[in-house]
């Protein structure tokens, strides 16, 4: 009989069952930052894996972390003071054919592990600031949540595996928030991954040093300013030629 192929969720260890749980998520869209903010959260706050959700076709790479390989899609627990936090780190974005079964395994965690709201982390192309604000965010219907910031503008279209999660959290009746900061739609920005954390870690009531996270973009700006000056030098090298 040929074997269906799914996701399926693999836990490693034993979780107790608790009350007052959250879930933090994102993938790798705009700016990254999807996958920059909960990739940092797990290691700024030493996350436990507890397990992971295994794709029907494993990819052809992986890296080495404390607990041995790489997954695309880990589970990864952190208790405290009032709360557990629960991170799905998305390494890749999972395979639109087989997301039907992606997102059923998703609503099986948040079962699972009795989790109480979804956080879902993305970025916002940043021509649509129209002042200050450095993000936006909505929610679910059925969550009471509200925050003081600019709420997503109408007509605008949210678009992939973020959208699907949250459509299908709708469907469900699964309280979630999304987050949006502003980002350059090609970079990989920390700075937006940062502000994610930061309102995050607001909202939840706990602290997290986000100092690292900015000092990568720091870097990046200044290779930025690097390559952009060298091509300027380039270009006036070629116009001195050319009117030599």
């Amino acid at each position: 009989m040929k074997r269906v192929k799914r996701y399926t969720i693999k836990y490693i260890k034993t979780v107790t069952m608790k009350k007052n749980r959250v879930m933090i998520t994102g993938f790798q869209g705009f700016g990254a930052v999807g996958y920059l903010a909960p990739r940092y959260m797990v290691s700024k706050l030493s996350m436990e894996l507890i397990g992971y959700i295994e794709p029907p076709i494993f990819p052809d790479f992986t890296s080495i972390e404390d607990y041995g390989f790489s997954m695309p899609h880990e589970i990864f627990i952190k208790s405290l003071d009032d709360r557990d936090i629960v991170v799905l780190l998305n390494r890749v974005n999972p395979d639109r054919k087989y997301m039907n079964s992606y997102l059923n395994s998703i609503v099986k965690i948040i079962s699972d592990l009795n989790i109480e709201e979804v956080f879902l982390i993305g970025g916002l192309d940043s021509r649509f600031r129209e002042r200050e604000e450095e993000y936006r965010w909505f929610k679910t219907s059925n969550n009471p949540r509200n925050i003081e910031a600019p709420y997503f503008m109408k007509g605008a279209y949210i678009v992939g595996p973020l959208a699907s999660l949250l459509l299908y959290l709708e469907n469900l009746k699964i309280p979630a928030t999304v987050l949006l900061p502003y980002t350059e739609p090609e970079s990989i920005d920390h700075k937006a991954a940062a502000i994610a954390i930061k309102v995050i870690s607001k909202l939840l009531n706990f602290d997290i040093d986000v100092d690292e996270l900015l000092g990568y973009a720091e870097k990046v700006e200044e290779l930025e300013r690097i390559l952009q000056k060298m091509y300027l030098q380039q270009d006036e090298r070629r116009e001195s030629i050319m009117h030599t």
